[in-house]
């Protein structure tokens, strides 16, 4: 989802982007909610997933709080948004006050939620993209591209897949700077 946002040329803004503990994190997401004009939330990571486990409450609620925003009176409209669910329809059976919504099921496919990502994109800001096999193609390329880098760096392989969000988020801007690159070179 994120590298489909930084390939439309986008900053994706996330609240994983900081990792200073001091900063209330209820308000660092109400501002970044405040400050998009698109918005994308997966609620498929809200369910429990074994007995005992608590259903997890955040997403739904940043995205309430993100549906509020765009309703409210003294804050434009023009916010647009992208809601993922794992299966159609599951999250209507928890929430039913998203009845009016319509979210789009990823399957735990990331290539459904590229296709899904690409084409918001596509229709809400008017982003000019490649086909969504184009996009996975390069994405895949983009982890090899990556995971080879970091290791290169001192990584680990599992570190690599691990990092933080504003770390990942900015190889994913250098590598499309530098061409798309198929295999990471170390400058010399």
């Amino acid at each position: 989802m994120l590298f489909c946002v930084v390939y439309a040329g986008l900053s994706p803004r996330l609240a994983t982007e900081r990792l200073e503990a001091g900063e209330n994190r209820l308000d660092k997401i109400f501002n970044l909610a405040l400050g998009a004009r698109f918005s994308i939330h997966d609620l498929s990571r809200s369910r429990s997933t074994e007995a005992g486990e608590f259903f997890r409450m955040n997403m739904p609620f940043e995205l309430g709080m993100d549906l509020g925003i765009r309703r409210s009176a003294d804050l434009p409209s023009e916010k647009r948004f992208l809601i993922f669910e794992r299966t159609p329809h599951e999250t209507k059976r928890v929430l039913s006050d998203l009845a009016g919504q319509d979210a789009e099921a990823h399957h735990d496919n990331y290539e459904d939620i590229i296709r899904k990502t690409r084409d918001f994109l596509r229709v809400e800001a008017a982003r000019e993209l490649p086909g969504a096999a184009r996009i996975t193609s390069d994405y895949q390329t983009f982890q090899a591209w990556m995971i080879e880098k970091k290791v290169y760096e001192g990584h680990s392989e599992r570190d690599a897949l691990r990092l933080p969000t504003s770390e990942r988020l900015a190889e994913m801007r250098f590598w499309m700077d530098e061409g798309r690159p198929s295999t990471f070179k170390p400058a010399v």
